[in-house]
C-alpha cells in the first residue's frame, strides 16, 4: 500500500541481465530488478520501511538502493587477496556474514557467493600418457562431444554450405555417462573415466585478480549517516578474522576515498598555513608578528567543532573544505588588529599595552563587520540546505561560521595577549637573565 502511494513510475524487469542503475543490480533467469520513482510527499525513511519489510523472507534475497544525485556506487568495498583460491573465498565468506550483521550496512553481497556448478575433469598424467595422451589433448577430445566442429564444406548452387559436426547428447545422463566417452591415442584407445576423475563443484561466475593474485570482493551499501563509524566497526571485523597465510583484507569503497580525501585535505592545510605565514613576513617585516598572527587559526577549529557538535552534522570533506578556507578568512582579522597596533607603536611612540587597548577600540568595528557579512552570506547555505551537495553543502558554510564567530570573539582576547608575551614579556624575561649573568660575584672580585 505504502509502495503504492508513494511510486509515480515503476519499471521491472525479470530475467534480464545487469543494467547501469549501479552495483549489486540482479541478472538472470532467476532474478528481477525494479526501478521506482518516488514522489515528493514519500517519507525519507521509505528505503529502510520497506528494507525491512521485504527482507527476511526465506528462498529470496532483497537488495534496495537509494538513486540520488545520478547512479548509486558501493560504499563498502572489501577486497581479500592470496595464493588460494579456497582460503580467499572461506574468508570472504566468513568475512561477509560478520559484516551483514552489523547495523548501517545492507545490500552485503560477494562474488564468491554467487558460483555455480561446474564439472571438472582432473586429468590423470600417468594414465593419460599410457595412451599417448597429454592433459590438453584429452581436452581438445572431450571438447568436440560439445562444441559443434565444422568438418566439411559443401559447395552447392546456392553458395557454399558448411557441414558441422557434433555430439548426440540426448545420451548424457549424468556423470557416469561422461565417464564413458570414448578416446583415441597413438598407443591405443580408452575412456574418460579410464584417465581422468569427474566431479561436480561450485565455481566462481568470474575469476579475479588484483595485483596478479587471485581475489574476492565484498560490495554493500552504507544506510548509516556516520560513515566514519561504521568504517570503524568494519575494521574491528575486519581484524577480528584468522587468516590463512598469504591471505590479505584491503578495506576500500567510500572509507578509502574518505582517507584519500582527508590526507589531501591536510596536505593542503599545511601548505596553505606555511604560504599564509611567508606572505605576512614578507608583507609585515618581521617573524614575531606573523607567529602572533597565525595563533588565530586553533581558535577558529575550536569555534568550528563546536558549530558542527550543535548542528549534528559531520566532520566529512565539506566541512574539511571549510576549515581550508577558514585558514585565509580568518587571519585577515588577527592582521587588521596587529597591523594597526604595529602603527601606532612605531608613529606614536605608545607602549605594547597602549596600542593594543587603542587598536582594539578603533578596530573593532571593522573586525566585527567583516565577519557578520561573511556570516550572514553563508548563513542560508547552512540554514535552508539539507542535504551535502558535494564540496558545497550545508556542512562547509557551518564549518565557516563557526569558526568566524569564535575566532573574532577570541581574536580580541587571545591574539593581543601572545603579542604581549612576544613582544614584551618573553625579551624582558630574557634580558633579565642575561643581565644576571653578565654580574660578576662580590667575592670572585675579592678573590681576584
Amino acid at each position: 500500500a505504502e509502495i503504492e502511494e508513494h511510486a509515480e513510475v515503476y519499471l521491472s524487469t525479470v530475467g534480464s541481465p545487469a543494467v547501469s542503475f549501479g552495483a549489486n543490480v540482479p541478472g538472470g533467469l532467476n532474478e528481477s530488478n525494479t526501478f521506482v520513482k518516488l514522489n515528493e510527499e514519500a517519507p525519507e525513511d521509505i528505503v529502510d520501511s520497506w528494507r525491512n519489510e521485504l527482507e527476511g523472507r526465506e528462498g529470496r534475497t532483497v537488495n534496495i538502493m537509494e538513486v540520488a544525485n545520478g547512479p548509486p556506487s558501493a560504499g563498502l568495498e572489501v577486497t581479500i587477496t592470496g595464493n588460494d583460491y579456497q582460503h580467499v573465498s572461506l574468508a570472504a565468506l566468513e568475512l561477509m556474514d560478520k559484516l551483514a550483521a552489523l547495523d548501517g550496512i545492507a545490500n552485503v553481497t560477494s562474488n564468491v557467493s554467487d558460483a555455480r556448478d561446474e564439472i571438472v575433469v582432473d586429468v590423470d598424467p600417468a594414465r593419460a600418457a599410457a595412451v599417448g595422451l597429454s592433459a590438453q589433448q584429452v581436452a581438445l577430445q572431450v571438447n568436440q562431444f560439445f562444441v559443434q566442429r565444422n568438418v566439411a564444406s559443401l559447395l552447392t548452387e546456392q553458395g557454399s554450405v558448411d557441414v558441422a559436426l557434433s555430439m548426440d547428447s540426448t545420451g548424457l545422463r549424468g556423470l557416469e555417462s561422461l565417464e564413458g566417452l570414448a578416446l583415441a591415442g597413438p598407443l591405443g584407445s580408452t575412456t574418460l573415466g579410464d584417465v581422468a576423475e569427474i566431479r561436480s563443484q561450485a565455481g566462481p561466475v568470474t575469476i579475479t585478480r588484483t595485483d596478479g593474485f587471485r581475489s574476492a570482493s565484498i560490495t554493500g551499501s552504507i544506510t548509516s549517516d556516520d560513515a566514519q563509524a561504521v568504517g570503524v566497526a568494519i575494521q574491528e571485523k575486519i581484524d577480528e578474522l584468522d587468516l590463512p597465510s598469504g591471505v590479505e583484507v584491503t578495506n576500500g569503497g567510500v572509507f578509502q576515498q574518505i582517507a584519500e580525501g582527508f590526507e589531501a585535505i591536510f596536505i593542503a592545510m599545511g601548505i596553505g598555513i606555511v604560504l599564509v605565514y611567508l606572505v605576512m613576513v614578507a608583507a609585515l617585516g618581521s617573524l614575531r608578528n606573523p607567529f602572533v598572527i597565525v595563533t588565530s587559526l586553533p581558535l577558529a577549529i575550536m569555534g568550528a567543532m563546536v558549530a558542527l557538535l550543535l548542528t549534528g552534522r559531520s566532520l566529512g570533506l565539506p566541512a574539511m573544505m571549510g576549515l581550508l578556507m577558514l585558514i585565509g578568512i580568518v587571519v585577515t582579522n588577527a592582521i587588521v588588529l596587529i597591523s594597526f597596533v604595529e602603527q601606532l607603536r612605531e608613529r606614536r611612540g605608545l607602549s605594547v599595552y597602549e596600542a593594543l587597548m587603542r587598536g582594539g577600540r578603533i578596530r573593532l568595528r571593522p573586525i566585527l563587520m567583516t565577519a557578520l557579512t561573511t556570516s550572514m552570506a553563508l548563513l542560508p547555505l547552512a540554514a535552508f540546505v539539507e542535504e551535502s551537495g558535494g564540496i558545497i553543502g550545508a556542512e562547509l558554510a557551518t564549518v565557516v561560521i563557526g569558526g568566524l564567530v569564535s575566532s573574532t570573539v577570541l581574536t580580541l582576547i587571545v591574539v593581543p595577549v601572545v603579542y604581549t608575551l612576544v613582544n614584551e614579556s618573553i625579551p624582558n624575561l630574557i634580558q633579565r637573565a642575561m643581565r644576571r649573568g653578565s654580574v660578576v660575584p662580590q667575592s670572585a672580585q675579592e678573590s681576584t
